[in-house]
């Protein structure tokens, strides 16, 4: 028995002397740091895809900050940033709109310094923003729960998802959230 210890201890060395002479300086970094630090150092060839990572900030009704610097090339002025994510298929109103408070304050308390998993496929918008769908921890989607309170739209000029289609015609025959101004037609903020 102390032989087969002394065999696994030597392998275990080994495969230390191997990552020192032949890892990356992310990877032995990571080795050496807790599971939430080296989730920091992520860079552009592995981004999870889903993406789990706590909500630090909260920018709009449609916008969310996660703890997890990302430095790929396609984050932009974000390189380097902590990540941002916009909610795919959906559209809040616009800070000075009406609801714009209620959308923002909606997001935070489903999110805010809640761990999120993030479905996404790796696109970004112009502002470096990824473009995804927020799954909270209840298994809930985010982007769907606000259109369903009247707090989003369908974005149909970005989005063709016939169920995201559905719940707004379902929240505006409501005449919820923004559905309940006077003037409100499907699709327009």
């Amino acid at each position: 028995m102390p032989r087969f210890h002394s065999l696994i201890s030597r392998f275990a060395f080994s495969c230390l002397l191997f990552l020192v002479f032949t890892g990356t300086p992310t990877m032995l970094a990571s080795c050496a740091l807790s599971t939430e630090e080296s989730q920091r150092l992520r860079s552009n060839s592995d981004l999870p895809s889903p993406l789990k990572a706590e909500v630090i900030g909260i920018q709009d009704g449609d916008t969310v900050e996660l703890k997890f610097l990302y430095s790929g090339k396609k984050a932009g002025r974000r390189m380097g940033k902590n990540i941002r994510i916009r909610l795919l298929h959906v559209n809040c109103p616009e800070r000075g709109m009406g609801f714009y408070n209620n959308a923002k304050q909606f997001t935070s308390e489903k999110c805010f310094r809640r761990t999120v998993t993030i479905r996404h496929k790796g696109e970004f918008d112009k502002y470096g923003r990824l473009l995804g769908e927020v799954v909270l921890p209840d298994g809930k989607v985010l982007n769907k729960e606000l259109v369903k309170k009247g707090l989003a739209v369908h974005f149909k000029k970005y989005s063709k998802d016939r169920e995201y289609a559905a719940l707004e015609i379902a929240a505006n025959k409501q005449k919820i959230g923004i559905w309940s101004q006077p003037g409100m037609e499907l699709g327009h903020l």
